[in-house]
Order: C-alpha cells, then structure tokens, then sequence
C-alpha cells in the first residue's frame, strides 16, 4: 500500500498538494483497570485483592491474572467486553498465558488437579479449557466416562511423552520443584502448544524410567531443561538438546534420540542446566516465578535464556571462550517445526563462531581487548572464564544486585519467532558503549533471526543508559520486563528511567518527572519513536504506595498492537484503585489494559496554482513500475504508463529442466539443465496516462516453486506499446515466495483426525 500511495502521489499534476498516507499512532489512551468485575451470575462489581502477572488474549478480549479475587487466591480471566470475571483455577498457581482466542490458559501450579495422572506433590504445568464450567480438579478414572472427560477441564502438560501420564522427579514431595511455565510467553496462539522448563532431575527424556534412582543406576534426565508439550497429539518433545561439537548437530544417544543437556553445580550451590533457573537461588521462591521459555504465536520456535552455552550451540573451540564456562549466561534459539536435528542458535553473544569470517579465519581465540576486526567477536565484550550468576546475559555482580523485585529477563518472541527481544547487561562493542563498569543495569535489544545475518549485523539496540553512577535510576535503573508484538514492530518494556539519549528511538511523550516509580514504555521500532505509556490519570506522574517500592511489569501485546496489558503497584493510575496500602509486596497490585489511539488521516487542503503559459506542460513518454511480493506466492505490480496502448508482462527466470536423452537403442536417461523459462505473463489495456495494476501469478507448472523457503527469483519485463510511438521496456527484478503455514507435528493419520473431532478436539 505504501508503494501503490507513492504512485498516486506521482502521478498528481504539478502545483496539487498530494494527501500525507496515513501513520500509525505512537499514542495511548486512557488506562483502564482489568482486574474488577462481577462474578457469573452477580450483579456486584469488585475489585481484586491484588493480581500480578496479566497477560492478554491476541483478539484483546480478555485479560488473565494471578492473584486474589472475592476472598479467593488463583488465576483469574476477566473479560473485556462484559466485565465478567471467571476463575481460571484456585490455589498457589502462576504465571498464566493465554491462547489468542482466550479460550485456554496455561499455568504452574503445585495442586493436584488431575488425580489420575498426576502423582506427586511437585510443581506442575496445566492448561485450563475456559469452554468447560467446572473448575474442579479432574477426578480419579475420569478417562474412563465420557461424562468426567466432558467436563474434566484441565490437561497436565508436564508429562510424558506419547501419555497423559505426568513426568517423575527425583523428589516428589517437594513443592517448589517440578516443572514450570514461564508467564505470558508460554502458549501458542492456538493452544496447542506450550513450553515448560523441568527445575530438578525427571523422566522427560525417558518416559519408560521413574526419576528415583534405584541402587546405582544414575538419575534419567537431567535438570533444567526445556521441553514443548503438543497437546493435541500428547507430545512432549524435548527442546535443549546436546550438541555433537563434530557435526554442529544434536547428539544421540544409543535409541537414536536427541540427548538432553548435562547440568552441573555451581560453586554456590545453585544448579547449572540446559535453562538459567536463578543459580543459588533457583529454589528460593515457588519456584522461580520468571524461569521458563518462551514459544512463538505459531509455535514453531522456542527461546530461553540459558547456561551451558558450549553443550547445546558452537562456540569457539578453546577453553578461554567465555560460553564453555557452563555458568556463563546467554539467550538461545531453537526452530523447533524443522525438525529433531534442526540445531539450537545463539541469539548473541560474546563471539560468533558462524560468522562466515570467522570460519574462514579458523581462529579459536578471542582478540583482548574485544574489537570488531576480530572476525570471530561477537556484539557484546566478555569476561573470558568470568562466570554469571544473574538471570540476564553477561551480567556481573551477584544476583542480588542484578535482581530486582518482580524482574523478568526471559526472551520474548515475534509471532514466527525470527525476531528475537531481550536484555543484556555486557558492553556492546558494535556501538562502542563505555558506561558499563559502575552498574549493575541493562539495556534493551532486539535480534533478528532470519539467515544470512552475523550477530552484528542482526542486533538493534532500543536503549542506552545515560550514566555510570548506579545510584542514578533516572539515567542507569535496570529495565525490568520486556515484550515485543506479535509483528515484532513494538518492543514494551518497563523500568524506572527517566532519560533516554540514545537517538535509535525519538522519545515522543514527555518524560515522567519523577524517578521513584517504574512507568512503563512503548518502543516503536518501525518508526523509531519511544512513548511513556503510564502516568496519573489526571496527567501528574505515577506514584509508588507507601508500604513497597514500586514495580509495573508484564505487559503483553495483542495481535495487532493496539492492545497493551500489564500489572502495576502504582497507586494513581486509574481513580478509585482500593487495594494498594496496608498490605504486604506480594498482595499489592492491580492489572491494568490500554488502548494505542488510531488517528484517520487529516486531509492537507488542496491549492490547485495555474499552469505556466510557455512552454506547454507535456507529460514525459516514460514507463515506471514497483513490485510487491503477497503472502499467497503472486506478485502486484503498479505500472504507471504514459497514455493509451498495449502493457505486457513477463516473468523470467532460471529454473530446472528434465528433458529424455537417447543412450544406445533402447536406453534412455534424463537430463537436468537450467534453462530460462517464462512463468508468468499477463497483458492489460491502458485507456490513457493512468497507474494500472497487474496481478501477475505464477502458472500452474511452477507455482510450487513459491513454497520453498526462498520463494522462485525471477525478473519481470515490461513492454508497453502505442501507435504512433516507440515501444518502451522497463525490468523489475521480483520473488514470488508464498507464506509459509504454522508448522504441524508430523504423524497424525486421517483416522486419528476424525476420532479427534469426534472427540470434540482439533
């Protein structure tokens, strides 16, 4: 559309003021406060005690949150448009993620509720199907009547592979270990898919063998690693596997699997694994209330931050390499609908082993002091041998330090997973960024996954602290939580900065006036602009309650971006908020939703001057053309031709040729040549100077060359002829590439797809 509107503005005659095409705002309205409403079946709107952790549905109907409602603790769903709010489920659960439809809700939860399946005491993953009413925990023999399946509303994701059995662990008493979800990022748009992490040695690489060890035979799998559970199919596909250093690939073990990633321990006794899960801390809180791994909309792409670099991803081959320091913490990438060979990337980091420079180079070592005529550095400096013990890339410092309350440093992932945000705390070395060795703060980037790209040449960076001094929150406080759109055009991110000078994103709103609380920002990366998305209702700046410091966190995107939920402990931001004093940190806070305002475009007025009386204005004899590549393979072409005649046009290109030879008398072989061939063409009349539009799609014969990953490269000549004038030709180089559709687990027969929907599944 943007091309097509730059035709029409250059085919405006001389002396008219062409209409601007209309921009996306970088404006929000009023916040509006999600966690109130009424219950099924009451009248009487009410305000949560407190709720943490919100995330919101693709369509941005409802809002979903963890916390307290009617005198009740769990996870709630409040719908936007009625005010209704239902419960999710009841007890110590957290970190919802909803579906884009809001229709299932993943969380972690140490309540047993699936009684035949679930049997220990340990943390868990379920998902919730808001379509059924009960939210009782689905009973003992419950598969075995079609009533109880009817009405069973919870499915146990954490379990086995090829069974709705649930995994083992080593100690199945322990409340705080188990597996976890992370918040928000969890699910797949469809509700198919979810990605959990195991904090503790389990049986998900082999089903076949509790986790218990018995006599001397070692524990199965070990803990901290990453997994994605299809709960259509009931399976659990394990996500960190170990990489063969002598092939780049997945290593496997004896039965032909990929092999999980080894853990170790930490000198401070924190487990070291396949997934950061808060070192010495990792079973401080119930559990970890960040940990976990983020899956595209789509679900074909997992992201985690994690640890044993040098197990699961290339590195330089030597012992100085700061990821073979198993501690060392970094964001991974795994394209997880490619297959079980497909390899797991680094997303950045302090070297660039696939450089194609570097790989040239055949160098093992890092240059010191880092610089980028080093052909294997990466973007960011590191400490060689330097261990990390905080949940963000690179950081130094210890965990309390680089840890503040309600912090969230998982990587967040674009609808198909290609770009990639997250935090870091080292010095890049692109920018030549000095300010880093008197905090302990980060700095937001986004990465952008697709091939041909070293990790320089795909990092973008949204923010810069503006001073050294830690003791300056305005210029240097940590960014906090982090979540990109699905399109991957805006990045929210909260924290407590009040100065942004890096000139990659003009700050469009006024900045808040004071530092005391953490508002919550909206980096546009498209525009490049930077908005404050929070503040006092009545304009004034957000204010912290008087019991804690404050904390906004967990925004999420709607699928058009035009949506933005988070929680906040802010006192001020809509009128009338009841349950922000008095109360401990944890039961302090509210969920909040926000609109970004859309503005029609306003019309310039028009001045139409008089023509010049010499010389004659003579529109020039010229042939202009752009191109669009559409998602379903077939290219539009706007073509501006200068007065009545004949267009043509003609897509070229080179492709594979199977013709028969003669060999002897009888014998015939085939032979592949590449021979250009037309495979497209289409011709349209031009009635006079006009811009016409041609559709232009391959034929049939080549129309599956648009399906491959790279799409079918061709080149499009053009051939407009009038009489009386000389012919004009025009060439415009194209791609016909066709979307590729969301990547489904092989193995599903037609049969099991009907007793699937008979069963009332998908």
């Amino acid at each position: 559309m943007r091309r097509l509107a730059t035709a029409l503005a250059c085919l405006a005659p001389v002396g008219v003021l062409a209409l601007p095409a209309a921009a996306g705002a970088d404006v929000f309205g009023s916040v509006s406060l999600a966690s109130e409403g009424a219950l099924p079946g009451s009248t009487h709107a009410q305000e949560a005690e407190y709720a943490h952790h919100s995330v919101i549905s693709a369509d941005g109907r409802y809002v979903a949150f963890e916390g307290s409602f009617a005198g009740h603790k769990g996870i709630f769903r409040r719908d936007l448009q009625s005010g209704e709010i239902a419960t999710v489920v009841q007890g110590d659960a957290i970190n919802p993620s909803i579906s884009e439809e809001g229709r299932y809700i993943s969380f972690t939860t140490n309540v047993r509720l699936d009684e035949e399946n679930d049997a220990n005491s340990a943390a868990d993953v379920y998902v919730r199907d808001m379509d059924k009413a009960s939210s009782q925990p689905c009973p003992k023999g419950w598969e075995q009547s079609q009533q109880a399946r009817e009405e069973c509303a919870f499915t146990l994701v954490s379990a086995v592979n090829g069974s709705s059995k649930g995994l083992s662990y080593e100690k199945p008493e322990e409340r705080s270990l188990g597996a976890l979800a992370a918040g928000r990022t969890a699910m797949s748009a469809n509700g198919e898919y979810v990605a959990f992490i195991t904090d503790t040695v389990s049986n998900l690489a082999n089903p076949g063998r509790p986790a218990t060890p018995t006599g001397s035979e070692p524990p199965e799998t070990p803990a901290l690693q990453v997994a994605v559970r299809d709960l259509w199919h009931m399976k659990t596909e394990l996500v960190s596997v170990r990489l063969d250093p002598s092939t780049d690939l997945p290593q496997l073990d004896a039965s032909g699997q990929p092999e999980p990633v080894p853990s170790t321990s930490e000198g401070t006794g924190g487990v070291v694994g396949a997934a950061f899960g808060g070192g010495a801390n990792i079973h401080a809180t119930f559990p970890s209330e960040w940990a976990g791994a983020s899956i595209s909309a789509d679900g074909s792409t997992v992201a985690w931050l994690g640890q044993q670099i040098a197990e699961q991803a290339p590195t330089l081959r030597s012992p100085l390499e700061p990821a073979a320091t198993p501690g060392y913490t970094e964001p991974l990438w795994r394209r997880i609908h490619e297959g079980p060979m497909v390899p797991t990337r680094r997303v950045t980091g302090g070297s660039d082993p696939l450089s194609p420079a570097c790989v040239a180079s055949g160098q093992t070592e890092l240059a010191s002091p880092p610089t980028l005529s080093d052909p294997c550095q990466g973007p960011f400096a590191t400490d060689s041998g330097k261990e990390s013990t905080a949940p963000v890339t690179w950081a130094s410092g210890t965990a309390s330090t680089a840890l503040p309350e309600g912090a969230d440093y998982e990587p967040q992932l674009s609808e198909n997973g290609t770009t990639v945000a997250f935090l870091a705390t080292a010095r890049e070395v692109v920018s030549g960024e000095e300010l880093n060795s008197a905090q302990a703060s980060d700095d937001l980037y986004v990465a952008n996954m697709q091939d041909g790209f070293t990790r320089a040449q795909a990092l973008k960076r949204l923010t810069e602290i503006a001073s050294g001094e830690s003791d300056n929150p305005a210029r240097s406080a940590p960014i906090v939580d982090l979540a990109i759109s699905p399109d991957g055009t805006q990045v929210a991110f909260a924290s407590q900065r009040t100065v942004f000078p890096l000139a990659t994103l003009a700050l469009v709103s006024s900045p808040s006036a004071a530092d005391t609380t953490v508002e919550l920002y909206d980096a546009d990366v498209a525009d490049e602009t930077l908005t404050r998305v929070t503040g006092g209702y009545e304009g004034q700046p957000s204010e912290a309650p008087a019991s804690t410091a404050s904390i906004t966190d967990s925004p999420s995107f709607s699928a058009d971006g035009n949506m933005l939920a988070f929680s906040s402990d802010t006192t001020n931001l809509v009128y009338g908020e009841g349950n922000l004093s008095g109360r401990s940190p944890s039961e302090v806070g509210n969920a909040f939703a926000v609109g970004r305002l859309q503005f029609a475009a306003v019309p310039t007025p028009e001045y139409f001057s008089p023509a010049p009386a010499n010389p004659p204005l003579a529109p020039a004899w010229a042939l202009g053309a752009t191109a669009l590549s559409r998602r379903d393979g077939s290219v539009l072409l706007d073509v501006e031709v200068p007065g009545a005649g004949a267009l043509r046009a003609s897509a070229q290109s080179s492709v594979l040729v199977r013709s028969a030879v003669r060999v002897g008398r009888a014998k015939r072989r085939t032979r592949v040549t590449v021979q250009t061939r037309t495979v497209a063409d289409k011709a349209a009349d031009a009635l006079a100077q006009e811009l016409i539009p041609v559709d232009l799609r391959l034929a049939k014969s080549y129309s599956p060359l648009a399906d491959t990953r790279r799409g079918l490269s061709a080149t499009i000549d053009l051939t407009f002829s009038a009489p009386g004038r000389p012919a004009l030709h025009e060439s415009v180089p194209v791609i016909f590439l066709r979307a590729q559709r969301p990547y489904r687990f092989k193995g599903r027969t037609r049969a099991a797809a009907r007793r699937t929907r008979r069963r009332g599944g998908r």
